[in-house]
């Protein structure tokens, strides 16, 4: 194999500690050493299968073969989206400085929009074009009001989303939901008959559950 098969064939193993795990006898038929109490066996190699066509699904745990171990880093995005462009580039918006990110676009589509942790790992992914599925299967530019949110899982958007609304689902909090609400230009939470006249899903944010902040975009 050479060098860079790899880099290319190693970020797809996730390696995971699972106990003790039998090897097997050598060609000449010796059974190994039995493991000794107290240490552990050799690691599973787990295949991820990676995107190439399709609905792309957004879960509680992760974004089609993107989970909260997957590392930001431009060779592994790639190996994971074969058919798409990956690059980098940097985010600027408001007054702080501007923050790397990885963008992933498959037939002239933007799939996605990976930021960066403060601990250099991978923050948040935002998807707002495409063949994007929530956890309940929902597409892009459903009417809220087929949603079934409640209203008490939703707050007004901020930032990239001022005049939208951000919701999230109890059993997912780590999904932000990106509703725009077409002519809302008054900030704040629109009135739920606003929201159910023109509310539409936009997009969604996906965050690693252990850092996630509810409702957060």
């Amino acid at each position: 194999m050479t060098q860079r098969h790899a880099l290319i064939a190693l970020p797809i193993l996730l390696l995971a500690a699972c106990g003790p795990v039998e090897k097997k006898a050598d060609e000449a038929g010796t059974a190994p050493p039995p493991a000794e109490p107290g240490k552990s066996g050799a690691s599973v190699a787990v295949m991820v299968k990676p995107y190439t066509e399709g609905p792309l699904t957004v879960r509680a745990e992760g974004v089609g073969p993107i989970n909260a171990s997957t590392a930001f880093d431009l060779p592994t995005i790639k190996v994971l989206f074969p058919k798409a462009v990956v690059e980098q580039a940097f985010l600027h918006f408001g007054s702080g400085p501007a923050q790397p990110i990885i963008n992933v676009e498959q037939n002239q589509i933007p799939l996605m929009e990976i930021s960066k942790s403060e601990d250099g790992d991978l923050g948040s992914i935002r998807l707002e074009g495409g063949d994007v599925r929530g956890p309940k299967d929902e597409a892009l530019l459903t009417k809220f009001s087929s949603l079934a949110f409640d209203i008490k899982n939703c707050r007004a958007g901020e930032g990239r989303d001022v005049n939208g609304v951000i919701c999230v689902r109890p059993e997912a909090p780590n999904v932000s939901y990106l509703i725009g609400v077409p002519g809302w230009t008054k900030g704040g939470l629109p009135p739920v008959e606003t929201l159910n006249a023109k509310g539409q899903l936009n997009g969604f944010v996906w965050r690693p559950a252990e850092v996630a902040a509810v409702g957060a975009a």
